[in-house]
């Protein structure tokens, strides 16, 4: 008996063991296979989009109703009462709500699943509607008339500057009477020449519905326009203000500009150890780009507030200070070695590269954005041939 008890004993031991076995190899063979082929689900997950990159520059634009009939587009100015005004709390003085942008290049126009609706060209104009991460939802009338809302990716876009930093002082000279000189000599052709336009008017100004005035139209590269906001802010601080004169250049205008310096003679076109294209380049620029700005600086002498829809910013009364020599003269005074004495120049370039703006050696005036230079591949830059005419500004 003792025997057959035994014996049963060491079979159901036996047949435990080999159950254990059994359930650890399906463990071990379910977890291996989980590793190299995951679940439906799993993969669902975790599967590399097909039709969109890691890089938030690529998402799509955001999901968005705006094309079914029911969106209101901003026309006109709907002012709030001056005392029940707030001053906007953003990265810049204005929201880009309303603000006019430029396609720098050719941009597409997309809808929220990713559809091209139509291309703009170089240096067409839209109103902005929204901001959403890295896209603008913008609206503007087509070739054939029809209106478009749709989304771009604002990197290869520019912004009209006083649309939302109506702070600062804007004076294009050469949309109205140019001041380049060279050695403090008139540049034929140049010199007192309307070199482009943005209306029919004579100081080369057009009608901004979303500031009630008559004013330049100043665009730079979108990424730029928070850079130049920090130094008018730095100025503003200590009583000060950035008077700017040219962001974007038509590439016509700079070429013009070139060619006839580089007519000049000799005792003219003097500039020391630097050369010519220190102070006016050949072909494509900066400004062409859209990356830089010609800015002066002025003592404010008096401020008083000015109401877009609902907010309120400064406007201001000014007197210019003087510097090292006239802005937009080509030679070596307008060298930062010849303005190291002039207080006001090196005021103008603590403000500013304060702000993340690179000055040149070359022009006390001149300051570019690099950051926003480098987050531009080489295929995306400007080239500027084009004029830019259009105002599409509304509150």
């Amino acid at each position: 008996m003792r025997s057959v008890i035994s014996g049963i004993t060491y079979l159901l031991v036996g047949c435990s063991v080999i159950l254990l076995i059994l359930i650890v190899f399906v463990n071990f063979k379910s977890t291996v296979w989980d590793i190299i082929m995951p679940s439906d689900e799993i993969k669902q997950t975790t599967r590399a989009p097909t039709t969109e990159s890691d890089d938030p520059d690529d998402k799509p634009p955001p999901t968005d109703d705006s094309n079914n009939g029911g969106y209101q587009v901003p026309t006109v100015n709907a002012n709030v009462k001056p005392d029940e005004a707030v001053i906007y709390d953003g990265k810049l003085e204005l929201p880009v709500n309303g603000a006019t942008g430029y396609a720098s290049i050719n941009v597409d126009v997309l809808d929220s699943k990713w559809n091209v609706l139509d291309t703009l060209k170089p240096g067409k104009g839209f109103r902005i509607l929204k901001e959403d991460g890295t896209w603008w939802q913008i609206f503007y009338k087509s070739e054939a008339g029809t209106d478009v809302i749709g989304w771009v990716r604002h990197n290869l876009c520019m912004i009209n500057l006083p649309d939302v930093i109506p702070s600062i002082i804007y004076n294009n000279t050469n949309a109205y009477r140019s001041v380049f000189k060279a050695n403090e000599e008139t540049i034929p052709d140049i010199t007192g020449v309307q070199l482009y336009s943005y209306s029919t008017r004579k100081d080369g100004k057009v009608y901004n519905e979303r500031l009630q005035k008559d004013e330049y139209i100043v665009p730079v590269l979108y990424a730029m326009a928070e850079s130049i906001c920090k130094a008018q802010q730095n100025a503003l601080d200590n009583g000060d203000t950035l008077v700017i004169y040219e962001g974007f250049r038509p590439y016509e205008t700079q070429n013009r500009v070139y060619n006839e310096v580089s007519k000049l003679p000799s005792e003219q076109k003097n500039f020391g150890s630097y050369g010519i294209i220190w102070f006016i380049a050949s072909g494509i620029s900066n400004h062409q780009i859209g990356y830089a700005i010609d800015t002066s600086l002025a003592k404010v002498i008096e401020k008083d507030y000015a109401v877009m829809g609902k907010y309120k910013y400064l406007q201001l009364k000014y007197l210019e200070y003087a510097m090292p020599c006239a802005i937009h003269e080509l030679s070596i005074k307008a060298t930062l070695a010849n303005a190291k004495d002039n207080v006001y120049a090196q005021k103008l370039q603590t403000y500013c590269t304060g702000a993340g703006l690179s000055s040149i050696t070359s022009e006390w005036w001149h300051f570019n954005d690099e950051t926003t230079f480098a987050g531009i591949k080489t295929e995306n830059q400007s080239n500027g041939k084009y004029l830019i005419t259009e105002c599409f500004s509304a509150s």
